[in-house]
């Protein structure tokens, strides 16, 4: 068996590992820096403790921290709610009338609303709009009761048949909105896939990357400005904006901290990002407090898009290994290839000298037999950067391999003899064989015998 370096691959899931540290220990390289509170210019330390952050096109996990913590979600919870709301309305002109009970529900809270009044009638599309861009919780109560058709326990429980559609397997719902409640949790990963889910729907995805929307008169009210709660998209915030961040939704309770999950996309590159239960707090002493959901998801794609490149790591056509084959025509090995071309992001300064591929030993055979078919899928591998294994691909045969005949019947001839069948069958045969021969031998003697009598007889009948 030979083991061939191949000089493509990815070492995204070895940093995932190093976005594995405690927060405090997460330093980004010197192309990210900020001011501390003495004027210094350091490093950047991530200071959100749940995050997870997948790239788009390839589905690979790049930085996950306490991604299925269960935490309290805020106002992603939200995004729960459209979903519920965009798939059992689809006409999105139908008009809702906010019930007296959904904004009782909410008194006291101190929540975060949108100032529609009892009787006041939106279409769906605009009470969406409420939802996501201004996250107005009178619209989430609003939607929940109507969907519900007037049970607001009913909704929540389409909210967590829903989610577990989704394979969200930490996530629960006790309300529609998110303020802090018992047993209402989710986590970073869970929220990545309502959002991902989410954004399929083209209304959705519309309202959470505007910065602002204009609600039109209504029965009760002249029109007015919603602004966005996602200070990401403002550039009236540098400390917070990023271009290439395209919405979707934020959140803040006591409980929960800074929340917030977006999708970014740049140069043709797009990610999903969720950060749940950044802190808020005057960072550099300026006499402001920083949300570190904002701050964090900043510094890590501005060091994503400086340091991480999407190219192919590992070739169908490139070699990793070879087997040998039994019975074939005129060769006693194959070539073992990947069983696709793979692409992944990987930090442009990799070392391809610190790549390994090695097949996984208790799936690679001793031996093939002939006739193969190039694509015959063989046995894992895994992939091995800086000594840890960061990634499993499997192995097929590189090129068709035909059968000798010749070769194959005498090669199961001599495995045949090397069968229990066979010694059974071998001693079985001796056994016969010695018994025949036996008979043989006690026939011949028993016959000379009787000879020698009889030449006896007529000997002494002479005398």
């Amino acid at each position: 068996m030979k083991k061939a370096i191949i000089f493509l691959i990815t070492c995204c899931m070895a940093f995932s590992g190093l976005f594995s540290l405690p927060a405090s220990a997460l330093l980004f390289n010197d192309d990210v820096k900020v001011r501390n509170k003495n004027g210094e210019s350091v490093p950047y330390e991530i200071q959100t403790p749940r995050y997870y952050i997948k790239s788009l096109d390839t589905e690979e996990v790049i930085f996950s921290k306490g991604a299925t913590e269960h935490c309290a979600p805020a106002s992603l919870t939200k995004i729960a709610t459209a979903i519920v709301a965009l798939e059992n309305c689809k006409d999105l002109t139908t008009v809702i009338e906010v019930p007296e009970r959904c904004i009782r529900m909410l008194d006291g809270t101190g929540s975060s609303m949108a100032g529609l009044k009892v009787g006041e009638k939106l279409t769906m599309k605009d009470m969406l709009a409420c939802l996501l861009i201004h996250s107005a919780n009178e619209a989430a109560t609003t939607i929940a009761d109507y969907i519900g058709g007037g049970s607001y326990e009913k909704f929540i429980d389409m909210m967590n048949e829903t989610a577990k559609r989704l394979g969200c397997n930490d996530t629960h719902f006790v309300n529609a909105h998110g303020l802090d409640e018992d047993g209402h949790y989710s986590c970073p990963k869970d929220i990545a896939i309502l959002a991902e889910y989410a954004l399929k729907f083209p209304v959705f995805k519309d309202l959470t990357s505007m910065s602002e929307y204009t609600l039109p008169q209504t029965n009760l009210q002249k029109p007015r400005k919603l602004q966005s709660t996602n200070l990401m998209m403002s550039p009236g915030y540098p400390e917070y904006y990023l271009e290439a961040v395209k919405g979707i939704k934020t959140g803040s309770t006591t409980n929960a901290g800074k929340c917030f999950v977006t999708t970014v996309v740049k140069d043709g590159y797009s990610y999903i990002c969720a950060m749940m239960g950044a802190p808020f707090y005057d960072y550099d002493k300026d006499g402001y407090n920083e949300n570190f959901a904002f701050m964090d998801t900043q510094k890590i794609f501005t060091w994503v898009f400086n340091n991480i490149k999407l190219r192919t790591v590992a070739s169908a056509s490139q070699a990793v290994t070879v087997c040998d084959v039994k019975y074939a025509s005129g060769v006693d090995h194959v070539r073992l290839v990947p069983k696709q071309d793979y692409v992944a992001l990987v930090p442009k300064n990799v070392d391809a000298d610190s790549v390994l591929i090695e097949p996984v030993a208790d799936t690679m055979p001793t031996a093939l037999e002939a006739p193969l078919k190039k694509g015959d899928e063989v046995c894992d591998a895994v992939v091995k950067y800086a000594g840890q294994e960061v990634m499993r691909i499997r192995l097929v045969a590189g090129e068709d391999i035909d059968r000798s005949l010749f070769a194959f019947v005498f090669g199961k001839l001599g495995e045949f003899t090397h069968t229990t069948v066979f010694k059974v069958f071998l001693v079985i045969a001796l056994l016969l064989a010695g018994g025949f021969f036996g008979l043989r031998i006690y026939a011949a003697n028993h016959r000379r015998r009787r000879k020698i009598r009889v030449v006896n007889y007529r000997d002494v009948r002479k005398k």
